[in-house]
């Protein structure tokens, strides 16, 4: 199903951010969405990441956003 331009500026917004986190750092998914201007949206963070294409000639896949970086409250990488 294809996404709205809303949803796929939100998808696009997150991969960006996610991009930036440097190896041997991690974040959250709260933060994520604070940095994207969503703080009442980290749930939504966790579904970009989930739905990120494994396809290497996707412009977001999973060899270019490092979505293991991207941590839960608990502290943990949610499961997929």
């Amino acid at each position: 199903m294809p996404r709205s331009d809303e949803a796929q500026a939100f998808f696009t917004a997150v991969y960006r951010a996610v991009q930036e986190i440097p190896p041997g750092k991690v974040t959250s998914y709260g933060h994520i969405a604070r940095l994207v201007g969503t703080p009442q949206r980290p749930r939504q963070v966790g579904v970009c990441l989930k739905h990120l294409p494994s396809d290497p000639s996707a412009r977001f896949n999973h060899d270019n956003v490092p979505w293991q970086r991207v941590i839960n409250a608990k502290g943990v990488i949610s499961p997929r």
